[in-house]
């Protein structure tokens, strides 16, 4: 395994060339790797008291079944027949991210208009899930990121949080524990808030990444409301803050993956100026306070009234609905050009 270090550092300087000019990389998560878990993206997949992953209805249970028990087997329930089947990576670790089309980034915004519409997110937060779209992928989703601070903060996370995922078969691969997907989410510490044990590239899917984006948010907003935060300064003692719950606290919490003060405040202050920049350009006002109701709920059944018991079939359940919506969308713009068609030979 350690001769797969050496790769990911050289494929490092390699992304290097990648790199959005302009504008200081967004990421605080080298500064969370130094410090205590307490105040970090970290800390906040350890809630319990949030709407977060549907509870599991049970394990299937086994069933032998012989030729002569094929119309026993017809009548099990279709939970034995559901097949969880999340957005792949659209490209790996050692692959440069496919070109950029605008029809893959039109399907990105129809996921978020959809899933934002599905949970019933206030404008607000519809407005920040589109801005750290744009900023950390250009609205193209189930990118691998692979500059230099995403592939350095996903090992060293690796190496400080493997051990929490004891029963995942895949915590001892560092090359399967990357960034992935819409927002730039460390599978690190994003895996935690959706399932331990999960293949950390089910980060790749848009919705996977919309739903724990939702979660995280939630988790941060209730620590702010909570009253005093429990942080450690840069000598390891321990103070406490209290934060008010804005955009850019909640933003910063999630995708910067800090509650407590940055130990660089320059940096600090200098992410902080480019966020607001883009959110005020956006309509979404930094300073803005958010409340529990802006980040809507996770819907427990689909528009057909058919009940979603697991998050997998909820997430399985909202692309059929988006597939739905593209297909009618498709039919009602042949039907129109068809009669546009007769009109024209009409003539």
């Amino acid at each position: 395994m350690r001769c797969l270090i050496p790769a990911l550092l050289c494929c490092g300087l390699v992304a290097c060339s990648e790199s959005e000019a302009g504008e200081p990389d967004a990421r605080e998560d080298l500064e969370i790797l130094s410090d205590s878990i307490e105040g970090s993206i970290a800390a906040l997949a350890d809630d319990s008291d949030v709407d977060g992953p549907i509870p599991d209805a049970g394990e299937d249970v086994e069933v032998d079944v012989e030729e002569e028990d094929i119309d026993d087997a017809e009548a099990q329930d279709d939970s034995d027949e559901f097949e969880f089947r999340p957005m792949s990576c659209v490209h790996s670790l050692e692959e440069r991210r496919p070109r950029i089309t605008k029809s893959s980034q039109d399907r990105t915004k129809r996921v978020l208009r959809h899933v934002g519409k599905r949970l019933g997110a206030g404008t607000g937060f519809k407005k920040l899930l589109a801005l750290v779209a744009l900023r950390e992928s250009s609205y193209q989703a189930g990118l691998v990121h692979r500059l230099s601070p995403d592939l350095n903060a996903s090992y060293v996370s690796w190496r400080k949080m493997s051990t929490r995922y004891e029963n995942n078969p895949y915590a001892e691969d560092p090359t399967v524990w990357q960034t992935y997907g819409l927002f730039g989410m460390n599978s690190n510490y994003f895996t935690l808030i959706w399932d331990k044990e999960a293949d950390p590239r089910v980060l790749c899917d848009p919705i996977v990444d919309i739903l724990l984006y939702r979660r995280a948010a939630l988790r941060a907003l209730r620590k702010m409301n909570s009253g005093a935060i429990r942080c450690k300064d840069s000598n390891g003692e321990s103070f406490d803050i209290t934060l008010d719950p804005t955009w850019y606290n909640v933003h910063r919490a999630v995708s910067g993956g800090k509650i407590c003060p940055s130990k660089h405040e320059e940096r600090a202050a200098s992410m902080r100026k480019y966020f607001v920049r883009r959110a005020t350009r956006s309509g979404l006002d930094p300073d803005g306070r958010v409340t529990t109701k802006m980040l809507g709920k996770e819907p427990d059944d689909g528009l057909d009234g058919e009940a979603w018991d697991d998050q997998e079939r909820m997430v399985m359940g909202l692309w059929e609905e988006i597939d739905v919506e593209e297909a009618e969308e498709a039919e009602a713009a042949a039907a129109r050009e068809a009669r546009r068609a007769e009109r024209r030979a009409a003539k």
